[in-house]
């Protein structure tokens, strides 16, 4: 998981966010890297946060669906949350704009490409089609009388700590795949250790898409771990997962 971080510095505006919704998607445009290579790849590539694509090979979907051309694997990405509002009070610590479920790929750059937009501080005029090709915007809202502006933006990316997801969900159903054999578990999260290693009731272990069984009370160590997420959000079919 990883977390998109803003900063900026907004004058006489406040609540910046990308124009994204279901009939107007906004594309989030990334330089990505290879987690089982290392290659980052030169080109950038952009995607929605609604459009779904299938995964090869486990029958799941993502928003993002990419094959590296120097190891020829597979990965994958989604948006899990936002697009959140940027606040013109946020410079010193950032904010988070999207959460993203990376599998097997990074992203190490991003591009604010496309529209965004953004209120008036005191007045609550509404600006839109805010664009940062220059890295910078300038504008002037009538009803407060005053030159408003958006600069200075910086982006990183931040690893989104995985316990608190798991604490939470301790007692229900989880599925786990691992980093080989397209192997995956279902089963009720038992506990979690301080090192991240899972403990899991009643599993079902599925391979190749099939499911090969009950296997009880499993033990997973957190190196062999590829993905998890909630089973309420998965299928487990005798094709696999979706």
């Amino acid at each position: 998981m990883l977390s998109l971080v803003l900063s900026a510095e907004l004058t006489g505006v406040t609540d910046l966010r990308p124009q994204d919704t279901e009939d107007n998607p906004y594309y989030y445009t990334f330089k990505v890297q290879c987690t089982s290579c290392r290659e980052t790849h030169p080109n950038w590539v952009s995607f929605n946060r609604f459009e779904q694509h299938e995964i090869p090979g486990s029958r799941g979907e993502a928003n993002f669906v990419w094959k590296c051309k120097l190891c020829q694997k597979t990965h994958s990405a989604s948006i899990t949350a936002g697009p959140h509002a940027y606040e013109a009070d946020e410079k010193r610590k950032g904010k988070t704009v999207i959460e993203i479920d990376c599998r097997g790929l990074e992203f190490v750059d991003f591009k604010a490409d496309g529209e965004w937009e953004a209120k008036g501080t005191e007045s609550s005029s509404s600006f839109t089609g805010i664009e940062f090709a220059d890295g910078e915007w300038y504008d002037y809202d009538e009803k407060a009388g005053e030159e408003v502006s958006i600069k200075e933006l910086s982006w990183q990316f931040n690893p989104v700590n995985p316990r608190p997801f798991l604490q939470a969900r301790v007692g229900t159903e989880l599925v786990i795949r691992l980093k080989w054999g397209q192997t995956e578990y279902k089963g009720k999260l038992e506990s979690i250790d301080s090192y991240m290693n899972v403990l899991l009731r009643d599993t079902e272990e599925f391979i190749d898409g099939k499911n090969t069984g009950t296997l009880g009370l499993v033990l997973i160590r957190c190196n062999n771990i590829l993905w998890m997420g909630s089973a309420d959000s998965v299928e487990m079919t005798d094709l696999g997962l979706r």
